[in-house]
């Protein structure tokens, strides 16, 4: 954004006050010296400049106003011309049509203080944005389509549902809608226990419940008048789930204890790495909260699908990790390698592999065999009790059976993929690609006991 503003003045207190202000703004201001007394010397300058803005002091050429101004409307018909003077009614023997407001010298300091405030937000709302939207690395068709989507979501108000794979860069994509957001307010619904939900979403008074001994606001209020980001939301229990649907519906809170509800405005943006649709005919989530969020779909491709964008998000970790001054450039050969990989763990396993590299290796060309792959030893998992369990299904009596049988085939598919990461549940949800505390509730929903599964 850039602004030109031409002052035709003497030094005056005005004057000052002005280029101090606008000094103070990020943008490329071209400002004019006060010009002198010298009538021919203005009348030349009005001619050589063009000038979309002009400010122009009544007071300093008080027998030559009528005649620099309408030499200025004749050479510069579309300039914005703000006349000021310290009593505006001395000069009504100007026409109006030489400018295109009078102001005192108090209107003027607040009428500038006001544009130069909204610039202000408006380069600040650019400059984040651009922030925000570099971090959507890829030149692939589902990459360009996600990002003409992401700048139509920002400028509407409505629910946005991020879905997609484990490590596809959901958050960020959330960010970049929160763009024009001052609050942005994260909740991570995998992290948060079952019986605190209510309390850490709506606040409570004090002494709602044993414990509380202070009010506290929630997360919802606290996101008031910007976004909140739910992350995992199809780890959130049922009753929370009601909850939120109301305050959707309703744009209301009301926290644990109080009696009075609370409006807020909030832009709500949900993800999940979950199929939402899968979880609804399992009763595990609402099917109205479905369709309250998924007003604004956001679907990520998982990185297997968009390959091509692999040669610019290495590029763009590389930029982002090496130290300053020690240049890092990817081989031919590295790059076929990262190519051929699978990408279980998307684009957050490709960004460890990268810095991985950058750490262990001198500065220069990273080579295949700088680049540390964790090959897909999940796929050699010894499945023969789940492979069992799914024969078995097929000999079900009944639905019923049959659905017992396949959460047999889970658990047994569960335990038998801790077991083969050594007890490591956290390597587990990574090759599962999972969250780790999603795991963890998982393994309670089917009954089963992390060190039971481990020996």
């Amino acid at each position: 954004m850039q602004s030109s503003i031409d002052f035709f003045t003497k030094e005056t207190a005005t004057s000052s006050f002005i280029l101090d202000v606008l000094s103070s703004v990020d943008n490329k201001v071209d400002v004019h010296s006060p010009l002198n007394d010298d009538v021919s010397e203005i009348a030349n300058a009005l001619r050589a400049t063009l000038a979309p803005i002009v400010i122009w002091d009544l007071d300093s050429f008080t027998a030559k106003n009528a005649e620099l101004l309408s030499e200025l409307r004749e050479y510069n018909p579309d300039s914005m011309i703000l006349a000021y003077a310290e009593s505006p009614e001395k000069h009504t023997n100007i026409s109006s049509k030489l400018y295109d407001a009078i102001l005192s010298t108090e209107a003027l300091r607040l009428h500038l203080m006001s544009k130069i405030s909204r610039l202000k937000e408006i380069y600040n709302a650019k400059r984040i944005f651009r922030e925000r939207m570099s971090h959507l690395v890829g030149k692939s068709e589902a990459m360009q389509r996600l990002r003409k989507n992401v700048e139509r979501a920002i400028l509407h108000t409505g629910p946005v549902l991020i879905q997609g794979e484990s490590g596809v860069g959901k958050d960020l994509i959330a960010r970049a809608i929160a763009c024009v957001y001052d609050k942005f307010v994260t909740v991570n619904c995998s992290a948060i226990p079952e019986a605190l939900f209510e309390s850490e979403l709506f606040g409570h008074t004090r002494g709602a419940f044993t414990g509380a001994q202070n009010e506290r606001i929630g997360l919802f209020e606290d996101a008031n008048g910007g976004a909140i980001f739910l992350d995992e939301i199809g780890d959130m229990p049922l009753h929370a789930q009601v909850k939120l649907l109301r305050v959707i519906q309703n744009h209301e809170i009301r926290p644990i204890g109080a009696n009075k509800t609370r409006h807020i405005d909030v832009r709500i943006i949900a993800a999940t790495n979950r199929d939402l649709k899968e979880e609804i005919f399992e009763k595990r989530f609402r099917e109205d909260l479905y369709y309250r969020l998924n007003v604004i779909p956001m679907q990520l491709s998982p990185l297997r699908d968009r390959k091509e964008d692999i040669e610019d998000l290495a590029n763009y970790f590389i930029r982002q990790y090496a130290p300053a001054g020690e240049p890092y450039t990817l081989s031919p050969e590295a790059l076929k390698k990262l190519q051929n990989h699978n990408w279980p763990g998307n684009i957050r396993e490709l960004e460890n592999v990268i810095q991985r590299a950058l750490c262990f290796t001198d500065p220069g060309v990273l080579r295949p065999e700088d680049l540390q792959i964790d090959e897909d030893n999940h796929k050699k998992t010894d499945f023969s009790s789940a492979s069992h369990a799914a024969i078995k299904a097929f000999n079900a009596d009944s639905y019923d059976d049959f659905r017992d049988m396949q959460l047999d085939e889970e658990r047994e598919f569960l335990k038998a993929t801790i077991r083969n990461c050594d007890g490591s549940v956290s390597l587990a949800a990574e090759r599962l690609r999972m969250n780790r505390t999603a795991l963890y509730n998982r393994l309670a929903r089917l009954g089963l006991s992390v060190k039971n599964v481990q020996f």
